[in-house]
């Protein structure tokens, strides 16, 4: 099972750092650019209404996982495995 990982990044440059990581595993995870990049999208859609939960402030630096499957050329993504670490801003 393949895992999305962004590495660290700034909380509001998240989107794109998903979008850059799944295009760079489609290949390797049997999926076409475009599909990965619909995963991305989905995903980051479903980030967005956390990142608003736990309250992290765009200058906050985070790292995001989350497992994923690919079915029938589809990603799947394993919400249960979501992972977000929060360093957040001083101030």
């Amino acid at each position: 099972m393949p895992t999305m990982n962004t590495g660290l990044v700034i909380a509001g440059a998240y989107a794109k750092q998903v979008r850059n990581v799944m295009a760079a595993q489609a290949k390797s995870a049997g999926l076409d650019v475009a599909a990965a990049i619909r995963g991305a999208a989905i995903l980051n859609q479903k980030l967005l209404d956390e990142i608003i939960k736990r309250k992290i402030d765009k200058g906050d630096v985070i790292r995001i996982k989350i497992d994923y499957d690919v079915l029938n050329g589809e990603v799947q993504w394993k919400y249960e495995t979501l992972s977000i670490e929060i360093w957040r801003k001083s101030q």
